[in-house]
């Protein structure tokens, strides 16, 4: 069967189990049915599409059909360009399954052979996430009548939990001041704004009025306001802009991308010997440090752009109950009821009962 079947090959799983793939240059790998018939069909199918000899786009029913109304739907157009992008790449993958077969083709196992195929745990995420999208849609045109992306067993990575310290914050500027000074520009932005390293590498200087910054969120289309810490603006006063790049973070008076400020910002945390540091951290550590201060939870949103429900789980999770936080509510308890004017004792508290 394999001879007599074109671009397809075998594989092995980490069990030793015999998968079968298609692949052909140009289209994404594609996990075909153990059955050979089933297996034998498929491949037939993603041939003759591949080959031209059948278009399948609009026709009713199909997980063509379906996948197209969904790029055409408001959901789809309110994401962020990059998670278009990355929506897609699983979106040809489903597609390139079969686009003529019916979508209500999608058993429950085939749901779970599709995921599996991924070797990552957050592209199986990514993955379900499509089809349950997908799903939605074809329940709502009564192509399938039930979900079958629901109760998925996923494995999802550990959220990160890492906190910059003020140690670690102190060495890496120490150490960075060898490199181009667009890299301590990003760090403090980062460090003072609680912003995507994505947000603020696309910072402009017209975003910025010597007071504060407004940006719009790539990924959630918040449109902030966010003042200046005092430490920001003192730097940002003092740097020379580019005259050939509007862009606040600038080298040499181009656009930083994001994959050579990720690496240039490992590079530096080496240097400083601080271990699994990334710069998504200083996010995290910016709203972490808001809240030891004293900040409240919609004031933290209102500059990191989260829902309030967001930033509550984020402090829940990951705000470390610790000594300088138990003095920080002692103080707030102080300053809102201190001792009455002359008198030894805490008004406030509930005088004890004499029992007769």
């Amino acid at each position: 069967m394999l001879e007599r079947l074109r671009y397809v090959t075998q594989r092995q799983s980490r069990i030793g189990k015999v998968r079968w793939y298609w692949q052909r240059r140009g289209h994404p790998l594609t996990r075909l049915p153990d059955d050979r018939a089933e297996r034998f069909a498929m491949v037939e199918r993603l041939n003759a599409s591949a080959d031209g000899q059948q278009a399948a786009e609009f026709e009713p029913g199909s997980i063509a059909k379906v996948i197209s109304e969904y790029r055409e739907s408001d959901e789809f157009r309110d994401l962020a360009p990059g998670t278009a992008r990355y929506y897609n790449r699983y979106l040809r993958d489903i597609e390139a399954l079969g686009p003529r077969l019916p979508f209500s083709s999608f058993t429950r196992r085939a749901v779970v052979d599709l995921i599996e195929t991924y070797s990552k745990s957050h592209q199986r995420s990514k993955c379900a996430a499509v089809l349950k999208n997908l799903f939605k849609i074809a329940r709502y045109r009564g192509l399938v009548t039930t979900d079958e992306t629901v109760g998925l067993r996923l494995r999802t990575s550990r959220p990160r939990e890492r906190v910059s310290s003020s140690g670690e914050i102190d060495c890496w500027l120490d150490t960075a001041r060898i490199e181009d000074q667009h890299m301590t520009t990003a760090y403090l932005t980062l460090l003072f704004s609680a912003q995507r390293p994505i947000d603020v590498l696309r910072m402009t200087w017209p975003q910025y009025s010597g007071s504060a910054i407004r940006l719009r969120q790539q990924k959630t289309r918040a449109l902030l306001d966010i003042p200046l810490h005092p430490v920001l603006a003192e730097h940002l006063a003092g740097l020379q802009r580019s005259s050939t790049s509007l862009t606040i973070v600038a080298y040499r008076g181009r656009p930083v991308k994001y994959g050579q400020f990720n690496e240039r910002f490992r590079r530096i945390a080496r240097r400083a010997g601080i271990e699994d540091a990334q710069a998504r951290d200083l996010r995290r550590t910016a709203m972490l440090r808001m809240a030891e201060a004293g900040a409240t939870v919609p004031q933290i949103a209102s500059v990191s752009g989260h829902s309030i429900q967001a930033t509550q789980r984020i402090l829940e999770t990951y705000l470390p109950r610790n000594r300088a936080l138990a003095e920080l509510a002692i103080t707030r308890l102080a300053e809102y009821k201190s001792l009455t004017r002359g008198q030894k004792s805490l008004t406030f508290w509930p005088q004890p009962i004499e029992i007769t």
